[in-house]
């Protein structure tokens, strides 16, 4: 009850941020199943990756030489309303849609139910509602999938009959926080290996973070309102894929993903865990576009310091607005300014993709 009270009052004070949602014009999204390319061959191309966008912070990562591995980070379908967010909520709890969830994964042959079914490894961020609601009715579609997060996302997830204890992952003590405290490496596959790194999460509205706490112990049953689902300790991630299957081939492709803006300092602390990794052929980073400018110097730093050659915007479509009404940004953007903001540090070499693009990276 406070949790709801305590939201109503910030998005009455904070009414002009929240309640406006642009027109995404200026981000130019790329149409829902095309296929864009990033080449960074030379002289040609010989394999590649897809990167599908999957809806608000959620993608799925395919290599082509080996498509019976495949990572996912979490989408979101459901979309509850703000106003069923702040009155709804608070009376009836918020659950999964699963008749939209079908409906949108149905509209997405790149993420069809063959390749969910090869989904080795889920990649949490944080535990809010956004990442995880729709999270527990997709496992049964992955059933070899381990999901990896903080010690509150296992607890958050506890519930979930058909994801045992094993394939819920604490990554807390394996994350990398800086250069000399690099972490331990997670292998999924011969060709792929992921990092965790001690990441933050910009406040919502203020000064303020939605949900900012822990769920210490095995949850019994899942949250029954959006203020049940718990930040946690956020992580971004690193996805390496290799050249070849010899572990020491080089790395083609480097996939450094996130879900939550973050200041200055955490980004140069996850370049410095970066820059010690072995170099990769081709950098993707995949940004958030929600509550960008609520982040000092953000995503300035963790640009200027990887040089990509590639950035994907996350996390930017309007996931208070059904999915079924007309495509706006996510609530409190302004996306010409987050364009100024990445131009200086990317040029054109950045796109949002509409859930069911895919980016194509070629070496």
């Amino acid at each position: 009850m406070r949790a709801s009270v305590a939201l109503l009052a910030l998005l009455s004070l904070s009414a002009c941020r929240w309640i406006a949602t642009g027109s995404p014009t200026p981000l130019h999204p790329a149409p829902s199943n095309a296929v864009q390319y990033v080449d960074a061959c030379a002289p040609a191309c010989t394999d590649s990756l897809d990167i599908v966008a999957m809806g608000v912070a959620g993608f799925l990562v395919v290599p082509w030489q080996d498509t019976t591995r495949l990572v996912l980070a979490p989408p979101m379908f459901t979309n509850p309303t703000v106003p069923w967010l702040v009155f709804g909520d608070l009376l009836f709890g918020t659950r999964p849609d699963t008749a939209q969830i079908s409906k949108r994964l149905a509209a997405m042959p790149a993420a069809n139910a063959e390749r969910l079914g090869r989904v080795q490894a889920v990649l949490v961020g944080h535990g809010h509602y956004d990442h995880l609601l729709d999270l527990p009715p997709l496992v049964p579609r992955m059933p070899r999938a381990r999901v990896y997060g903080s010690e509150t996302v296992r607890n958050l997830l506890a519930p979930v009959g058909t994801l045992s204890d094993s394939m819920r992952v604490a990554v807390d003590t394996l994350a990398a926080l800086n250069g000399a405290r690099t972490g331990q490496s997670i292998v999924v596959s011969e060709l792929i290996a992921l990092r965790a790194i001690t990441w933050a999460h910009a406040p919502n509205i203020g000064s303020i973070t939605i949900a900012p706490g822990h769920q210490g112990t095995p949850r019994r049953t899942l949250p029954r309102t959006v203020h049940g689902w718990q930040m946690g300790t956020p992580y971004a991630w690193v996805v390496d894929v290799r050249r070849t299957p010899d572990p020491a081939s080089a790395v083609a492709v480097r996939v450094v993903y996130h879900d939550a803006a973050a200041d200055a300092d955490v980004q140069r602390r996850a370049a410095e865990v970066i820059a010690a990794l072995p170099a990769a052929h081709a950098t993707v980073v995949i940004i958030t576009a929600a509550n960008f400018d609520q982040a000092n110097a953000y995503p300035d730093v963790l640009l200027a310091h990887l040089e990509p050659q590639h950035v994907l915007l996350g996390h930017w479509d309007d996931f208070f607005r059904s999915s079924d009404k007309e495509e706006r940004v996510v609530r409190g953007t302004n996306a010409e300014a987050l364009v100024r903001r990445i131009t200086p540090f990317i040029g054109h070499r950045w796109s949002a993709a509409r859930a069911g693009t895919v980016t194509r990276v070629r070496w």
